[in-house]
């Protein structure tokens, strides 16, 4: 008896779902952790991990670059600020 070959998933391209919220933006802390101990964040499309950066505003949003040894870089953002209503 042949045991069946094993099936490797290969890991998406970009930035890990374990350090985004459920609306998909980063979260700070785990982004700031992950930089501490210098691990990575992600995958780059050529397969390479992706090491994070210093986070930097971009308009009223918070930018998390990083790049992986290749060269490209990838930017995920926080979370949207909330909007304004009529009352407020």
């Amino acid at each position: 008896m042949s045991q069946e070959p094993l099936i490797v998933v290969p890991q998406k391209a970009g930035i890990w779902s374990r350090l985004k919220d459920a609306q998909g933006a980063i979260v700070a802390e785990a982004w700031t952790y992950h930089r501490g101990a210098h691990q990575h964040v992600g995958r780059c499309h050529c397969r390479a991990p992706l090491v994070p950066g210093e986070p930097y505003v971009v308009g009223v949003r918070d930018a998390y670059p990083a790049a992986c040894s290749a060269g490209h870089e990838l930017v995920a953002y926080g979370p949207r600020p909330a909007k304004k209503t009529k009352n407020s």
